[in-house]
């Protein structure tokens, strides 16, 4: 019994420029040259599979050999066009180079272009794949490209240009085809949709789109998969993502909220789930890594223009990720790419991505303290101010004489710490010193002294043995003689939990005090209290 069904793929196939979508620079392209007369004799349509190369070509062919072109909208009803629909025209060829691909195969093609064609005013060779032609085949067809009949037109099409040879690529009008956006494959799904009667939800096209991985070919064999499937149901993203093995969104942005949260149980209870339902780790991954993208362009556009998501989804990203930082993204992101390509790798992939949650998190608690450091140095400096505001109110009698102190302050030095920093890399280039400076947090200055903190021991360590290069790069950058004192980050917490009451004789011995008397020669100092 004949099977008269016709897949979606090749039933919506385009059958005019018009109806080729995501192409424009391409089409625009080929139409002009058209209706110029400025016909090449050999093109190359390059691009990943699934995105219309081939269709192209066939369209091409057809507005090229109607009966009434050439032409940019081919009829598709005279005898020519039909047979080119159809695939049985003389004059249009199509050869698969990857089970055609010896010499012996272009040797006869060679012999054959010489024969006129029989119904159009060419004779269009479609090669599919040229890329897998052997390096011999590829000199015999060189002859023929730089020498070709006028009626003869080349058509190549590969999805590896790399592989083809300059001697070829020179001779041919290349044309790159592009992935097809989301929106795109989407709409052309509910056009499909609407046509076959089809009911869906608008997130079970999304899915479909999404896993098309921008070939429309795909997401329209994926969709004609699940309508069968569905026997006349709605198609729902439930039922789509079951078949595809894809995770609900929800747990993306559960995982994502756990990690923000430093929710170590809750985040590595839902990787333990997923694995034991048997789902890809590294295709969960691959969603969260674009997930991780998205959020990035939120927080660096504030907008969902370049985003293929809704209005809901992108309040609620918004929401997750309102803490957090480009930078901590942006760190996050990498540590994902790295974690996907050692999924690959592993046989344990469930180890692999709960050692990623638990370095994400580990990493955004690392960012925290630096930030509550920052924040209680901020409030040392502000009670250091009421201090000198006491201080002020000293009075200073017998100055013999009075010397002139540069205005170097800590802002100054931390807004030229990525020049002090490339000064070190050009005396000493070792990844872990360079680490160490880069990691380190200013404290604070008080002339010659400059107190920063160590991220971590080990840091703080490689520090203090750096003292002295650091000394120098100071000295090259602001001129002066700084005193570097390193002070490990747990112990400076510490510190600053020790409350001071200030009294006269502390006030003596306070260090702006002393930063005074090494400045200005003093004979007598004299304490005295503000009357209020």
């Amino acid at each position: 019994m004949e099977n008269k069904y016709l897949v979606f793929a090749r039933k919506w196939r385009p059958q005019n420029f018009d109806e080729i979508i995501g192409q424009d620079h391409v089409i625009i392209s080929l139409k002009r040259a058209i209706e110029t007369g400025r016909i090449m004799h050999a093109y190359l349509f390059s691009g990943p599979r699934g995105i219309g190369k081939t269709t192209t070509a066939r369209v091409f062919a057809k507005a090229l050999n109607c009966d009434k072109g050439p032409t940019v909208n081919p009829c598709n009803e005279c005898v020519v066009c039909k047979e080119i629909i159809e695939g049985n025209s003389l004059d249009v060829i199509e050869i698969d180079g990857a089970s055609n691909r010896g010499i012996d195969e272009i040797r006869q093609l060679r012999e054959n272009i010489w024969i006129g064609s029989a119904r159009g005013k060419y004779k269009i060779y479609i090669i599919d794949e040229v890329h897998m032609l052997t390096k011999e085949a590829f000199n015999a067809l060189l002859k023929t490209l730089e020498e070709p009949p006028r009626h003869v037109i080349f058509i190549f099409a590969t999805t590896d240009p790399k592989n083809i040879p300059e001697t070829i690529l020179s001779r041919c009008q290349h044309f790159r085809f592009r992935r097809m956006p989301v929106n795109l494959i989407i709409e052309n799904l509910k056009m499909i949709a609407k046509s076959e009667k089809v009911d869906y939800e608008e997130q079970a096209l999304y899915s479909i789109a999404k896993a098309a991985d921008g070939a429309l070919r795909d997401a329209q064999r994926i969709f004609d998969q699940f309508v069968t499937y569905a026997k006349g149901e709605k198609l729902t993203s439930v039922l789509v993502n079951e078949m595809l093995g894809e995770i609900e969104k929800e747990k993306l942005y559960e995982l994502l909220e756990l990690i923000v949260k430093n929710n170590y149980k809750g985040a590595i209870a839902i990787i333990e789930n997923i694995f034991e339902k048997g789902y890809d780790l590294g295709h969960f991954l691959k969603n969260f890594i674009e997930l991780l993208k998205d959020c990035l362009i939120i927080k660096t556009t504030e907008s969902k223009e370049f985003l293929s998501i809704t209005q809901e989804d992108f309040i609620k990203l918004q929401e997750i990720i309102k803490n957090l930082s480009k930078e901590y993204i942006v760190n996050i992101l990498k540590k994902a790419l790295d974690t996907e390509f050692s999924i690959e790798k592993s046989h344990q992939p469930d180890i692999i991505f709960e050692l990623f949650i638990i370095d994400s998190i580990l990493l955004l608690q690392t960012k925290k303290e630096e930030n509550d450091i920052l924040k209680e140095n901020i409030k040392t400096e502000s009670k250091a101010e009421k201090e000198a505001s006491k201080v002020s109110n000293v009075i200073i009698e017998s100055i013999e004489e009075k010397q002139t102190v540069k205005n170097l302050t800590k802002e100054i030095i931390e807004k030229r710490w990525e020049n002090i920093l490339e000064r070190v890399k050009s005396k000493d280039n070792s990844p872990e010193i360079i680490t160490a400076i880069e990691t380190s947090v200013i404290v604070t200055y008080s002339k010659p002294d400059l107190f920063i903190l160590g991220k971590n021991p080990l840091y703080t360590n490689i520090l203090n043995k750096q003292t002295s290069l650091l000394k120098e790069v100071l000295k090259e950058e602001f001129g002066e003689d700084i005193v570097v004192v390193v002070q490990d980050k747990n112990e400076y917490k510490k510190d600053l939990i020790l409350e001071k009451n200030v009294e006269e004789e502390e006030l003596m011995n306070h260090p702006l005090i002393k930063q005074i008397k090494k400045v200005l020669p003093i004979k007598e100092v004299k304490i005295k209290k503000k009357d209020n």
